[in-house]
């Protein structure tokens, strides 16, 4: 009852051509639907909607990829780090070994120059001693 009383408002305020021609046009678009709506679009649209639903799995896929790789970067990383760090502790040992080997080394070096540092210097006055003595009680006699 409604629908009657509004319809018929609607058709004294616009008037009947105006509504012919809004049909007439709504007829028009619904039969170009319909005449395009051919097995060729239909074949279209069901590859967009495949091409939409391809696309959308292979990112999620990419997604999920690269997730892994990351991850396994990561764990690959870690690990030539562990590596890096145990090699460095073990070229630590090394050298402080070294080092210490090579302290002790220099130190008994030190010790042998002071030694013949002491040794040069009581050389040197027993060769002062001697000239001295051989000055006095050795001098060849004219």
């Amino acid at each position: 009852m409604s629908v009657v009383i509004v319809g018929g408002v609607v058709w004294r305020m616009i008037g009947w051509r105006v509504i012919a021609l809004s049909m007439g046009l709504y007829s028009l678009v619904y039969l170009f639907e319909r005449l395009t709506w051919t097995t060729k679009a239909k074949e279209r649209a069901l590859k967009k909607q495949f091409v939409d639903y391809a696309t959308e799995k292979l990112q999620m896929i990419v997604s999920f990829t690269s997730s892994n790789c990351s991850h396994q970067v990561q764990q690959e990383i870690a690990s030539t780090f562990a590596r890096l760090c145990q090699q460095v502790d073990v070229t630590q040992r090394d050298l402080e070994n070294e080092i210490s080997r090579l302290t002790t080394k220099i130190q008994q070096l030190e010790t042998v120059q002071s030694s013949s540092k002491s040794l040069r210097h009581k050389a040197t006055d027993l060769e002062r001693q001697l000239e001295s003595f051989t000055s006095q009680y050795l001098q060849p006699r004219n």
